[in-house]
């Protein structure tokens, strides 16, 4: 192997290194705003912005498998699964229990949830 093939393969893994950190934050903090926008946006473009950042439970394993492969932090891992906070809300509200519209404080509650996990993960991997 070439000198220069083993710097781009070095230069392939710092890039991807980099993406698989930054991209579970710029997305979770994406979805976080969507989410906390529901209240105020019509129902249309709700379901489009469903179908936009939905994330599948198994997207999410394959970010974690990569966060543990890179051997990144317990944060990163954190923001990996912040997306699916609202999912296992949801699941609760169409297959445990009804929640009422007085019970709705639990969407309140996962959008604080979910600011405060991705400020304090983004805290701990970016800046400490």
């Amino acid at each position: 192997m070439e000198r220069s093939d083993l710097e781009f393969l070095v230069k392939t893994l710092r890039r991807t290194t980099t993406a698989v950190q930054i991209l579970p934050f710029v997305y979770s903090a994406l979805y976080v705003i969507l989410i906390a926008a529901y209240q105020f946006i019509p129902e249309p473009f709700q379901s489009t912005m469903d179908n936009l950042f939905y994330v599948s439970p198994v997207c999410m394993v394959a970010f974690l498998v990569l966060s543990k492969t890179l051997r990144l932090c317990k944060w990163h891992k954190t923001a990996c699964i912040i997306p699916f906070i609202p999912q296992v809300v949801n699941f609760i509200d169409c297959h445990v229990v009804m929640l009422s519209e007085n019970e709705a404080i639990v969407f309140n509650v996962t959008i604080i949830t979910m600011v405060a996990l991705l400020l304090v993960a983004a805290y701990k991997v970016f800046f400490k």
